[in-house]
């Protein structure tokens, strides 16, 4: 069987390529090879490719401060580029995959974790790109899953840790949101559950259509999460450590507003595909600790 596979550099398409290509042929594409931001071009050149039995689209503009200030371009590669992508699906007659985010929801007087059925109220331009490519996937094909997932880490590209790990090494001490409630979730592991889904998908073709929530258990704040990695940093590599300081966020410099509770539910995922991702906190063990978990 063959995949088509966007985003191969990205933090996650980088490692649902690693987990792909053992099972299956996959066409892996990047940025130079396709240009999410020219629909023309973008169009002609998925209609030249080989038959395909499934996309899986991993692009995604996700740098949540920098959409405020790049709106059209977050909206092209957010929403107009899976859109065509789910269209170029739909002409082929196979499914498509595709990634949201907990940031389609706002979080506001939340305490407990979003289903899908609860309502999507995005708080920023990240968040609302995100949700449009939800609903254009929707209204344009069918055999569609769009798995939402919540604070993705790991040792590529820029993400929460990588960020805390500059910051340690800089020696910069960085004031981080103590009245934020996330659940994170390490990147190797959360490609390894979606190839799972996928062989899932491609064996069983019962599986329901739509939309589901991807994350392990449990929740913390940022804040707590920084201390975490500076305490593993102290001990693992050991040298002076500057903790980071707790703050509210709205004392933060930032552009985009974040959800103050962005916990997902993933029962739906977990019921169907019978696979669950660890919980945050026994995730991160495993990340720094090398362990392999028993999925």
């Amino acid at each position: 069987m063959r995949i088509l596979l966007t985003g191969k550099h990205g933090q996650l398409g980088w490692e649902l390529h690693r987990q792909l290509e053992r099972d299956y042929e996959v066409i892996a594409l990047g940025r130079e090879d396709i240009d999410f931001r020219d629909s023309k071009f973008m169009l002609s050149m998925l209609r030249s490719l080989p038959k395909c039995d499934l996309i899986v689209n991993a692009a995604a503009y996700t740098d949540v401060d920098k959409a405020e200030r790049e709106p059209f371009l977050a909206e092209a590669v957010n929403a107009e580029a899976p859109a065509l992508l789910a269209t170029e699906a739909d002409r082929r007659g196979i499914p498509m995959i595709h990634f949201s985010t907990n940031h389609v929801f706002s979080g506001r007087w939340r305490k407990s974790p979003y289903r899908e059925t609860d309502h999507p109220n995005p708080m920023s331009c990240y968040g609302r790109t995100k949700l449009e490519g939800e609903l254009r996937i929707k209204n344009i094909l069918e055999k569609h899953l769009i798995f939402r997932l919540s604070g993705l880490y790991g040792i590529r590209r820029r993400n929460f840790f990588t960020t805390m790990l500059s910051r340690n090494r800089s020696g910069i001490s960085p004031r981080i949101a103590n009245d934020q409630f996330v659940s994170p979730n390490w990147a190797p592991l959360v490609a390894e559950v979606v190839a799972y889904a996928i062989k899932r998908l491609l064996q069983d073709d019962r599986i329901p259509w739509g939309i589901y929530h991807l994350s392990g258990g449990g929740s913390t704040t940022p804040y707590e999460f920084a201390r975490l990695i500076f305490g593993k940093i102290r001990q693992v590599w050991g040298g002076n450590v500057l903790f980071p300081t707790p703050s509210a966020s709205r004392a933060l410099r930032v552009s985009a507003r974040r959800p103050k509770y962005s916990v997902l539910d993933s029962t739906h995922f977990n019921d169907t595909f019978h696979y669950a991702l660890p919980g945050w906190y026994e995730q991160f063990l495993y990340f720094f600790g090398g362990l392999q978990p028993n999925l």
